[in-house]
């Protein structure tokens, strides 16, 4: 794993998934801010995940096609661009509009991030060290997650936004020096008379066929779409919005919070890596109801004690603990798919599971930016609990998918 190659890619990956973390926690923190606003924080958070959307069902057909190198550097070349128009998007007096655009635009290229470099993997590592190669992959996408608030943290100033856009621009252009020296193999192509638009739609209706019969899969998409549409919406909008807007928390603990939420998800990670062997269906199904309670432990530091720093740590471990279960649960989830899904067309249902769960989150954002305008701290409570209700209620109906997935899983071991 010392090969020169395999070090330019993680070289490249730690420099662009830190400038990618420090610019999406400077969006977050000035727009909110500016605003003042739990709506126009959740519409501008939503337009990340419609960019992202735009591009997912062509991402893996380009990163098959188009060479691995390129697209890298091209990625790259477009967030430099990206963070020079920020730096000139805060002199202007109305300054949300290009936030949005670029946001948007962001998201898009953001999709293509993780197909391009875990198919550029197999062509640059040795067959045995493939596993290890994603394991070190993903753990630089996770230190990114973790130092990047933190260092953002320290450096944000509402007067002085521009000089962050610098630096991430300088961490852009360090990551595409890594990529112009690196070395990937490209793969001969064969011709065909197929444009992508007629792959992708070719590849959804054979997805949708195939899922007909698979009612099991249809059912654990659902499971993920309302997890994300009820509980990751409400994560990513209200708990920023109550941080800072409400509590007023500083810029150093607003990182501090981002970084503690991104350990959340990396423990939950691990607790899986450790535990994989002795987890069944049942766990899943208590998972959900572990998440139902911890959510139902907000109402103690939203609206049972003073609003202020002791109710904002309060409000920060539970919510650490939660993502740690709902990564645990989501791992899981992603695990049983893989196992009960036709090998030939993994990759297509997976990628079909992914939109439809992700789709869920840009409508519970604005769901919640609606609300969290409106809601008063006695109504956020009532909130609270009737969101811990419904989670109760997934976590119900999950429980005959589980025993059906247990069943399926018993059949495919005796074939």
């Amino acid at each position: 794993m010392k090969d020169k190659n395999f070090l330019l890619l993680v070289g490249s990956q730690l420099f662009s998934v830190l400038g990618t973390t420090i610019i999406q926690f400077v969006i977050s923190l000035y727009v909110l801010d500016i605003t003042q606003s739990a709506l126009l924080f959740s519409i501008i958070t939503a337009l990340s995940i419609v960019g992202k959307l735009i591009c997912l069902p062509f991402c893996g057909i380009l990163a098959d096609r188009l060479s691995k190198k390129r697209l890298m550097i091209m990625m790259d070349s477009l967030y430099v661009g990206f963070s020079v128009a920020l730096l000139l998007a805060t002199r202007l007096e109305n300054v949300l509009p290009m936030i949005g655009v670029l946001t948007v635009l962001m998201g898009m290229v953001s999709a293509f991030e993780t197909p391009v470099v875990q198919s550029a993997i197999p062509l640059i590592c040795q067959q045995e060290d493939i596993p290890k190669a994603n394991g070190i992959i993903s753990s630089i996408g996770m230190l990114g997650n973790i130092i990047g608030p933190v260092v953002a943290g320290m450096i944000y100033r509402f007067d002085a936004v521009y000089p962050i856009f610098l630096i991430c621009g300088s961490l852009f252009v360090v990551a595409i020096g890594c990529e112009i020296a690196l070395y990937i193999p490209i793969l001969p192509q064969k011709t065909g008379t197929q444009r992508v638009g007629e792959i992708v739609v070719g590849d959804l209706l054979e997805v949708v066929g195939y899922l007909k019969n698979e009612l099991t899969i249809v059912k654990i998409g659902l499971v993920a779409f309302l997890l994300n549409l009820f509980i990751s919406s409400f994560i990513q909008v209200m708990i920023p919005f109550i941080a800072r807007v409400q509590i007023g928390i500083s810029e150093e603990q607003f990182g501090l919070m981002n970084t503690f939420f991104a350990l959340g998800s990396l423990v939950g990670t691990l607790l899986y890596s450790a535990f994989a062997n002795r987890l069944s269906n049942n766990s899943i199904f208590k998972g959900l109801i572990g998440m139902s309670l911890l959510f139902l432990g907000l109402t103690v530091p939203l609206g049972l004690m003073p609003s202020g720093l002791p109710a904002f740590w309060i409000m920060v471990a539970l919510v650490t603990i939660l993502l740690g279960t709902v990564t645990l649960v989501s791992v899981q989830l992603i695990v049983y798919i893989q196992l009960i899904t036709k090998q030939a067309l993994l990759g297509r249902v997976m990628s079909f599971i992914m939109i439809i769960s992700t789709l869920a989150v840009p409508l519970g954002q604005l769901m919640y930016g609606v609300l969290g305008d409106q809601l008063g701290r006695n109504n956020l409570l009532i909130l609270i609990i009737a969101l811990t209700g419904i989670t109760l209620g997934i976590s119900w109906y999950s429980r005959n998918i589980f025993q059906q997935m247990k069943t399926q899983l018993a059949q495919l071991k005796s074939e």
